[in-house]
């Protein structure tokens, strides 16, 4: 995105870009090792008198409208009836929409490539020129967002170009942000304050996707799946969940297969089992390499009927499960077996964990705490992952479905009829958190431990589930998880809505190629900012204490009916608001009291005011003045609105 001149000296280099959305009132407001793209900037460092004395051009002053939105040659009339609408809301006042009916026309043009967009200015008009509908709305969100904060009741523009936005050059790359740290060098989290679960310290940082490589459209075998792994990296997601590696046979799927001895030809492709590790060890390497962790998903019900293993060991199974051959865990072989493979399986391949499939409900705690502490014997630090609620005295780091709320739907209502529980669930994101409600197994929800623990994910989606939720909604992956003080974990493609079917998303293709539509392109950039601001921000959005409850966040009450509960994340000096707007009836400027006490910022005489979607500096306002904030929020969106206390 482009800045005028008058600005660039106030921009900060690492200027983090939001998918069409930079503005014109100031600089970002911290530093970051990340490499997302920074706004680009003149050759001249100062600012000259010219520039310093921009003319302003006012388009609204109270009541007095001095503009028309209209379209040339039909251009985008949706883009410009939703800037004339939001401009009729926020002050009061009527926007004509016929060409010549007004002293300023503001005209919508179809100019430029399609994902990019200009907004610029002089006496006569301003020009919203973009290449596609979809480039069209964001020029006008990231206008409204930036130009018409607060109360003030005129609106102005600087003369010349006031934003823009460049595909090419403003693209955000989150992958400075990930480093992998080698078992060698970690540090250890006692996870339950019991000195029974010693977390690796990267655990703080973790955003989890679930990979099927063979499913994905630039993935299939290992060797061919390294595209899928850059492709997270410059999301800034740095854990992969990889679905089950182990050689399938006859009617298997993965999650039924022929043991966790054997990885899958149709994986590595090759028969040599030596080889195939090797491959998968290749893999591995690619990910560490671009700072992502990886996770095995380990079956311990049992293996497909007939199998060598059945035929080998036949004391080893009693009776079935899932229609195939049971494992008999009384058998003290089968444990040792299990328990080496799993090492095995790690020290060959240099992963990070497993997740384990339907745990702790076949094996319980034992073999995976005896899984944990060979390989720390062997200096390898892991994170184990139950599919099921755990009691978390040992053995798991956390289970994969942290919000769950089973007095309403157990994990098959979820999968059959999906829903994010802090958007479409009825559950209240900051009541949840503060109470335990929803958080954790099953066995403890209506306890006094309810939400103890000190990690939870928020799994917005997997391979069970029957049909998509994300949609393309930023609420569902953003204000739910992203922002939220949980361990993000969703299925590959919700990132950038890919195509669906309603069936098992496990058996079907996710089709990457879709992230290069307008309106995937434009939410997957959402979606990589919202990663950008929880890695930038860590001591915020990576804080975490032994006891989930007592996080860092707090209600903030908001005058409009939003349909969600509005919040803020606080560390320091610093807390972000993060408004949702969940109601398409609703006034789309949000009205917010900040909560300077409850944030522990209420000490200072001035604060500065950022935008997060585009790291520009909104304003800087004393004491009494930011206690309450007015701002854009379009419908299915979220503000995130940094303010620092600065003297």
């Amino acid at each position: 995105m482009k800045i005028p001149a008058r600005v660039l000296s106030l921009i900060i280099l690492f200027a983090l870009v939001f998918s069409g959305i930079c503005g014109c009132s100031g600089n970002v407001a911290d530093t970051t090792d990340g490499t997302t793209d920074a706004v680009t900037q003149t050759d001249t460092e100062s600012e000259t008198e010219e520039e310093m004395d921009v003319p302003q051009i006012v388009l609204i002053d109270g009541q007095s409208v001095k503009i028309s939105v209209t379209c040339d040659s039909d251009a985008y009339p949706n883009a410009a009836g939703k800037l004339a609408s939001a401009l009729e809301v926020r002050y009061g006042c009527t926007v004509p929409q016929t060409p010549g009916s007004a002293e300023i026309s503001v005209v919508f043009k179809k100019s430029g490539t399609r994902d990019d967009w200009s907004i610029t200015a002089d006496r006569e008009s301003v020009i919203f020129a973009s290449g596609s509908g979809v480039a069209a709305t964001a020029a006008v969100e990231a206008f409204l967002r930036l130009y018409t904060f607060g109360t003030d009741m005129t609106l102005s523009v600087p003369e010349g170009e006031v934003l823009s936005y460049n595909y090419a050059r403003d693209k955000i790359d989150n992958s400075g942000y990930l480093s992998y740290i080698p078992s060698s060098e970690v540090s250890l989290i006692d996870t339950n304050g019991k000195g029974k679960i010693m977390s690796p310290e990267w655990i703080d940082s973790l955003i989890i996707v679930e990979l099927r490589p063979l499913t994905a459209s630039i993935g299939g075998q290992l060797r061919n799946s390294y595209d899928l792994l850059d492709f997270y990296a410059e999301a800034g997601v740095n854990c992969v969940w990889l679905t089950p590696i182990y050689e399938y046979g006859p009617g298997g799927n993965g999650y039924g297969n022929t043991g966790v001895h054997r990885i899958g030809e149709n994986l590595t492709g090759t028969s040599d089992q030596e080889r195939g590790w090797e491959e998968m060890r290749k893999f591995v390497d690619h990910a560490h390499e671009k700072g992502i962790y990886v996770l095995f998903d380990v079956i311990t019900w049992g293996v497909m009927k007939g199998t060598e293993l059945t035929k080998s060991h036949p004391d080893w199974f009693s009776g079935e499960a899932w229609g195939n051959d049971a494992f008999n865990w009384k058998n003290e072989e089968l444990k040792e077996w299990f328990t080496q493979r799993c090492v095995e399986n790690i020290m060959k391949t240099g992963a990070d964990g497993f997740r384990c499939d339907c745990e702790p409900n076949y094996t319980g705690y034992a073999l995976f705490e005896d899984v944990r502490q060979r390989l720390a014997d062997q200096g390898k630090y892991v994170i184990i992952i139950s599919e099921d609620g755990s009691d978390r005295r040992r053995t798991y780091d956390f289970e994969q479905d942290g919000v769950l709320w089973y007095a309403v739907k157990d994990r098959g209502g979820v999968y059959s009829d999906p829903l994010v529980w802090y958007v479409d669930g009825g559950l209240d994101i900051v009541e949840s958190v503060k109470t335990g409600k929803g958080l954790g197994a099953a066995s403890v929800q209506n306890t006094k431990k309810a939400g103890s623990a000190k990690y939870y994910t928020n799994c917005i989606t997997n391979h069970d589930y029957q049909r998509r939720i994300v949609k393309g909604n930023r609420l569902r992956i953003g204000y739910a998880a992203i922002t939220a003080p949980f361990i993000p974990l969703w299925y590959m493609g919700d990132e950038f809505n890919c195509t669906w079917q309603p069936a098992v998303q496990y058996d079907i293709t996710v089709q990457y190629e879709d992230a290069e539509k307008p309106s995937n392109r434009r939410f997957l950039e959402d979606v990589k900012r919202m990663i950008a601001v929880r890695r930038t921000y860590k001591d915020i959005f990576e804080y975490w204490p032994d006891d989930h409850r007592k996080t860092n966040v707090c209600a903030v009450q908001v005058a409009q009916d939003t349909g969600l509960t509005a919040y803020a994340r606080y560390a320091g000096n610093k807390a972000v608001l993060i408004l949702p707007n969940n109601n398409e009836a609703a006034d789309p400027y949000l009205t917010a009291t900040v909560p300077l006490a409850e944030c522990g910022i209420d000490g200072f005489s001035k604060y500065r005011l950022t935008d997060l979607w585009s790291g520009e500096e909104l304003c800087v306002l004393d004491r009494q003045s930011v206690e309450e904030l007015s701002t854009y929020v379009p419908y299915e969106s979220f503000a995130m609105i940094l303010i620092e206390g600065i003297e």
